[in-house]
Formats: structure tokens, C-alpha cells, sequence
């Protein structure tokens, strides 16, 4: 049994009426699994959102707690993100299927550079200021894979911008799937459309940022976005096509799901410069509508005071203290955080990118809520959750694959499909 996995960036509660009225996505809810209450971790920013995609943990496991390092001797733009599969601190599936003798490939996945468990890995890392995009990724990712799709295959790549990137990923993926594979390298590979000699990795990841970008850009419920909406039920369309073509759709779980929402951004709050004008001894590490607030453990009493007595005009909703943040989950050594007003964004740097969406908030914002699409054997034929959490994803497929992922937190969802079917 093969997996594959296609993460819609961005996508979340509000556009599940849109995705369910469209061909691909809403055919696979009539086919399988279908849930759009599916809780995200906090914060609600993509790498740690897809590391517990991955692990099934939240990040006081996995220990990705933000996409950047935080360094505050260096400016925003020159912070190295985190890239490197290393620094993910619980095992993930990928991981699992490796030592169960299965092949991964993995596509602009989050926090998957220099991945030994990855046999065709095109990772998404983004050159820093005097870097060069393609020999980072070369660097970070399949060298000769790489080489060879780009020599094949790159001349169909438009440009590395949305929603040009976004098809040629799944152009990339189509390619694995239909790609032939002789084992013995002896024997000649069948040309004919029977699958004697098909073999596409067992599991197949691919992160789709179309969506993501476009809210970014435009706002949450733009025409762009609803635009983007549309692409990403084509992608998802192409990619079970080409599944039906190798003829292994049968054989295949496909697993789609999101890891946050968004929210219109009405005003920008620069946090950090706020805090040290003020000669408070911390920093803030923007979230987008939140921040993590880096503070020593001898100032924390002061510096959460200081909020506390200036939070109208810090455009605070919520503090979230140390304790609040341990029954979060939140990554180690974040001590203190907040949450902005409705609609204010904290920024680095008020002459920055200008968004007009974002995300980053906590858990109890209604753009927390993401969608889950579970297709393929063992799953029920138009089974509805109720409500499910992020880190269920990972223990769930590795049951369904017969990996063993036993770091996990999350729980196993055929229970619930099975209450669900019967209500």
C-alpha cells in the first residue's frame, strides 16, 4: 500500500462549503474521510504545524517551534529558517517508512533538508542574502535527483513564484508516480501501460503554498485566493489522474490536509523595536498575530508586568504565561507570548512586506481549524469527522501503512470513523 500526501497550505474551515463543491476534492470526501474541525498547534505558522503533520507530536516533542532561528544580533532577513530535518527531535513518518524498508519522496516539504530517510528530496529552503537558490537546494536536498529533473523537467517551470512553483511541483510529482523502476537493472523495462514494472515511492509528500502566498498577498478571501482555491483542486485532480494512469489508485491512500487558516491583517505593530526603545530587557519573535516574547529567566516578572501594564497600546488581546504555554505544548524555552488584537499583525520592521493576511494566532481563533481528507483502504466510504487534531494525522497513516511511530501523541482515528458512520 502506497501513500500519498498533499499538504494545502492555508486552507481551513472557512473554504471547506468552496472544496467540497469542486470535482477532485469534493469527489474524495464521497470516497473516503472528510473533516474540517481539525485542530491546529500553536503557534498556527507552517514548519511546526507540518513537523507535527510529520511526528504526530506537538512542538514541545518535535521541538520546531517557529520557520526561523532566532538570532537577535542578526537582522530578520538574514535568519537561517529551519531547513534541517536534523533539528526535528521526534521521529516522523518518514523515518518510519525508511527503516521499514519503504521509499519516501518528499517535495517542498518544511524541515525535511539533508533527510537520510529521503530517497527523492526536493526540499524547501530559500537562499539568504548572497546565497544562490539552486545550489541551496542542491546542497540541502537529492543532488543527482535534482540534476536530473531539472534538466529534464525545468524548462517547464515558469518561474519560482506562485502559482508558477506550485505547478511545477506537482508536474514533479506526477513524473514519480509514473516514473518505471527495474530492480534487477537487467531486465528492459516495459513500456506498455500495464504496471508490471511501475513503481512510484511508497510515500509521497508534496506542499502546496499557492494558497498561503496568495492570502499573503491579496487577503483571506480574495478573488486571488478564491482563485488559488481552484488551482489547488486542479492540482489535486492531475495528481489522481496520474495515480489512475499507473494504475495504483486503488492501492493508494491519499491523504490531504491544511495546517492553518488565515485573517485579514488591518494595521501593523512593530513589537520588537517597541520593546527595546523602551529599555525592556527582551525580544519579541513576530508569529504574525502573535509573538513569542524571549526573556531571561530573572527578568520574566518584569517584563511581564510591563506588558500586563502597557497591553493597550502593545495592541495585546492575550498574554500567555509560562503555564499557558506549557499546556499549549509550546517549544521549550519560550517562557512568555502573546496575542495581538484582532487584526493587527507584529512585524520586524514597519518598511517590510506589507501583508494583507496572515496567521499565527492561537488556538482558539477560528482560522485554527483545518481540513483532513482520508481516502483509500482501510477508510470509510463518506465518513465525517466531527473533530479531530493535527498530530492525529501521522499515528493514523502509520497504523493504516503498518509503520511503527510509537513518540506519537496524537491517537488513532478509526475508532472515531467507525462512531462516525454509525451516527
Amino acid at each position: 500500500m502506497r501513500l500519498l500526501m498533499i499538504s494545502l497550505d492555508s486552507a481551513f474551515s472557512a473554504d471547506a462549503k468552496t472544496l467540497l463543491a469542486m470535482p477532485h476534492l469534493g469527489g474524495l470526501a464521497d470516497r473516503g474521510v472528510f473533516c474540517d474541525k481539525v485542530q491546529t498547534i500553536y503557534p498556527s505558522i507552517t514548519y511546526p504545524a507540518h513537523t507535527s503533520i510529520l511526528t504526530g507530536c506537538y512542538p514541545d516533542k518535535h521541538e520546531i517551534g517557529h520557520n526561523e532561528k532566532f538570532f537577535s544580533d542578526l537582522p530578520p532577513q538574514k535568519r537561517p529558517w529551519n531547513w534541517n530535518a536534523e533539528d526535528v527531535k521526534a521521529d516522523t513518518l518518514f523515518q518510519a517508512a525508511a527503516r521499514a524498508g519503504r521509499e519516501v519522496a518528499s517535495i517542498l516539504w518544511p524541515v525535511s533538508g539533508h533527510n537520510k530517510a529521503i530517497r527523492y528530496n526536493m526540499p524547501e529552503v530559500h537562499a539568504l542574502p548572497g546565497e544562490n537558490q539552486t545550489a541551496k537546494i542542491l546542497r540541502y536536498g537529492s543532488f543527482w535527483w535534482l540534476m536530473r529533473t531539472e534538466i529534464k523537467y525545468g524548462k517547464q517551470r515558469v518561474s519560482t513564484r506562485q502559482p508558477h512553483l506550485d505547478r511545477f511541483a506537482v508536474l514533479v510529482a506526477q513524473k514519480l508516480i509514473e516514473k518505471q523502476y527495474n530492480p534487477s537493472k537487467k531486465v528492459s523495462v516495459d513500456p506498455s501501460p500495464r504496471i508490471k514494472h511501475r513503481h512510484m515511492p511508497d510515500i509521497l509528500a508534496l506542499h502546496l503554498v499557492d494558497l498561503d502566498a496568495a492570502r499573503h498577498r491579496e487577503g483571506t478571501f480574495s478573488k486571488e485566493s478564491k482563485a488559488a482555491l481552484v488551482r489547488l483542486d486542479q492540482h489535486v485532480g492531475l495528481l489522481l489522474k496520474s495515480l489512475e494512469e499507473a494504475g495504483v489508485l486503488n492501492d493508494t491512500i491519499v491523504a490531504v490536509m491544511s495546517d492553518h487558516g488565515q485573517a485579514d491583517v488591518d494595521k501593523q505593530f512593530a513589537l520588537d523595536a517597541y520593546l527595546k526603545s523602551s529599555g525592556v530587557p527582551a525580544r519579541a519573535q513576530t508569529l504574525g498575530f502573535g509573538a513569542y516574547i524571549h526573556v531571561d529567566r530573572r527578568d520574566y516578572h518584569k517584563v511581564f508586568e510591563f506588558i500586563q501594564q502597557n497591553q493597550q497600546g502593545l495592541h495585546v488581546k492575550q498574554i500567555y504565561t509560562r503555564k499557558e504555554l506549557r499546556d499549549m505544548h509550546a517549544v521549550p524555552g519560550i517562557m512568555l507570548a502573546v496575542e495581538a488584537e484582532d487584526g493587527v499583525e507584529y512585524v520586524d520592521d514597519l518598511d517590510g512586506i506589507q501583508h494583507r493576511a496572515n496567521h499565527g494566532f492561537g488556538p482558539n481563533h477560528p482560522a485554527s481549524k483545518c481540513l483532513l481528507w482520508l481516502t483509500g483502504p482501510p477508510f470509510l466510504k463518506g465518513a465525517r469527522l466531527h473533530q479531530a487534531d493535527l498530530i492525529d494525522i501521522a499515528p493514523t497513516l502509520a497504523h493504516a501503512l503498518r509503520l511503527e511511530l510509537p513518540q506519537a501523541q496524537g491517537r488513532v482515528l478509526f475508532e472515531s470513523l467507525i462512531e462516525s458512520m454509525r451516527e
